[in-house]
């Protein structure tokens, strides 16, 4: 018996509603996070999904017959499934105030001689899983702005999530790798969820449009990588399971990172499983320094959390920071620090923080008469040595957590200290900002032993 082709215009009644009683989905794929109110879905899609021109196609050329959005009822609402963005440009026109700020005046202004579309036609899906499979259809197989691999790979981890087994999914979607995009979600996940990870660079990676999975994905489908990694992939599910510890956080991190800015490309590093070899020895030979990430406990990536990005910094060092050292020398590289762009220059930022961080430590122990003595007569006291010194002098005062940051930056100095003598290396924006996150605990330390001692007086 032949079987029927699917005919969503017989299935799916037709109906013409008001704009005003459609919902948005708060489980929208273009989203990159979920939202809980429809103010809050509009300030999204606006700002990262350019509802703004879908709304200034509309008021120029009108709303197409053949733009229908496709909806289902959910407790009595009608939630728009297919069209989100046409459908809040719509209602913006109608609403200008639910559009963010800076497109609500805007919008408000080109309404004052027209009149919104209050009532449209939409197509009503008998159920979200029959609504699903038409939308992978349309957006991973077709036509009409294909998404990404990795919208791809939420799309079906989302019915995942829902309940859906993976090997009902197999079924559902013929010819399409689901374990592939269960792994894909999930070692993105991971990505989200690591803690050595700089701000710009982790909201580069929450941007499902941005972020390069697909090298990603060529490193970790790699196995020597995997045993290198300590991961493990479900060959049915596809599902992911990794250490949990920091060794694996620290390499991790800075694979992905080097992912996002670029140093690390397919075509450059990893096209070859020599090249995907050298590399990820490299990064734990430079991370780890000779050991090797503790693979014995592990647990599902799925249980680990992502992290959110916060707000791009404006500068490098807060302008809240007061230098409390008697040192103009300290403060003036203070301001320097708090004032230099060093987005566009890493370079002279880098060198700076650098001398900020021995002038204040060399200042603070000559303060306590506990600077060491130079390693020759007449020679130099060198950073490392009142490194050692403050590690050695607060181990004595049980500052345990203090000690333990300055161990961090003992094994990372290399940087700061490379940029200055080897010419094959340079700063990059990220790695200064992790350089102050790692040294600014312990200036902030100085700072307020210092304020205390004036204080006491």
């Amino acid at each position: 018996m032949k079987k029927q082709i699917v005919n969503y215009q017989d299935k799916w009644e037709e109906n013409k509603v008001k704009v005003d009683d459609l919902n948005l989905d708060v489980n929208n794929i273009r989203l990159e996070i979920k939202h809980e109110s429809e103010k809050e879905i509009a300030n999204d899609l606006f700002i990262n999904e350019d509802a703004m021109d879908i709304l200034e196609n509309i008021y120029e050329n009108g709303f197409f017959p053949d733009e229908s959005p496709i909806v289902i009822k959910e407790n009595n609402k009608l939630v728009v499934l297919e069209g989100n963005r046409r459908v809040v440009s719509l209602k913006a026109m109608v609403h200008p105030e639910i559009a963010p700020e800076k497109y609500a005046s805007k919008i408000k202004k080109m309404m004052e001689g027209r009149l919104p579309i209050t009532d449209i036609l939409v197509r009503v899906a008998t159920s979200r899983d029959e609504a699903m499979e038409y939308l992978s259809a349309k957006h991973t197989k077709t036509t009409r702005r294909p998404w990404s691999a990795l919208r791809r790979a939420y799309f079906y981890y989302a019915q995942k999530e829902r309940g859906q087994a993976v090997t009902v999914l197999m079924d559902r979607y013929k010819g399409v790798d689901i374990p592939a995009y269960i792994r894909m979600f999930e070692m993105h996940n991971v990505a989200k969820s690591l803690k050595n990870i700089p701000e710009e660079i982790r909201k580069k990676i929450a941007n499902k449009g941005v972020f390069n999975i697909t090298t990603l994905e060529r490193l970790y489908s790699d196995k020597y990588v995997q045993q290198k990694l300590g991961i493990d992939f479900d060959k049915t599910t596809g599902e992911v399971s990794l250490p949990i510890n920091a060794s694996f956080d620290k390499v991790f991190s800075k694979v992905v990172s080097d992912i996002v800015s670029g140093v690390a490309t397919s075509r450059k590093w990893l096209s070859h499983d020599e090249d995907r070899k050298k590399y990820i020895d490299s990064v734990i030979s430079e991370i780890l320094e000779g050991k090797e990430i503790d693979t014995r406990t592990k647990k599902s990536a799925s249980e680990f959390k992502a992290i959110s990005y916060k707000k791009k910094r404006k500068s490098l060092v807060e302008k809240s920071f007061v230098c409390t050292l008697d040192a103009p020398g300290i403060g003036r590289v203070l301001w320097e620090l708090q004032n230099l762009e060093y987005k566009s220059f890493p370079n002279a930022a880098a060198d700076l923080l650098r001398t900020f961080l021995e002038k204040t430590l060399k200042k603070y122990l000559e303060q306590l008469n506990a600077l060491p003595n130079p390693r020759r007569t007449g020679g130099y006291i060198y950073l490392d040595d009142v490194l050692t010194k403050m590690s050695s002098d607060l181990q004595k005062l049980s500052k345990h957590q203090i000690v333990q940051i300055i161990a961090e930056i003992k094994n990372n100095k290399w940087y700061l200290e490379s940029i200055n003598h080897n010419p094959d290396i340079f700063a990059v924006e990220y790695r200064v900002e992790e350089a102050w996150d790692l040294i600014c605990p312990l200036v902030k330390f100085i700072f307020n032993e210092c304020k205390k001692k004036v204080e006491s007086k």
